[in-house]
């Protein structure tokens, strides 16, 4: 079971990685979004490995940032995916 987090923190991390997009209001719906969809893996951590997998910048490699970590959030569900 994963770790209890703070949404707060959530959005501040998402606002933190370089090239996100970050919309207070889009945001947080999208937060509650993957809260209700992924309640059974760490967002968080999640978040933070799909951000390193991709050396820090994974604007880089997505034209879209919000669908880039959905998918690899239903990867990590999926597959029952510790973080890296």
């Amino acid at each position: 079971m994963p770790q209890e987090t703070n949404t707060s923190t959530i959005l501040g991390y998402l606002q933190a990685i370089r090239g996100y997009p970050f919309d207070p209001e889009v945001d947080a719906a999208f937060l509650a979004e993957l809260l209700d969809d992924f309640s059974s893996i760490d967002l968080l951590e999640q978040i933070k490995a799909f951000r390193w997998h991709y050396d820090g910048d994974p604007a880089r490699h997505f034209k879209s940032l919000r669908p880039a970590i959905r998918r690899w959030l239903s990867a990590a569900k999926r597959f029952d995916r510790e973080p890296f």
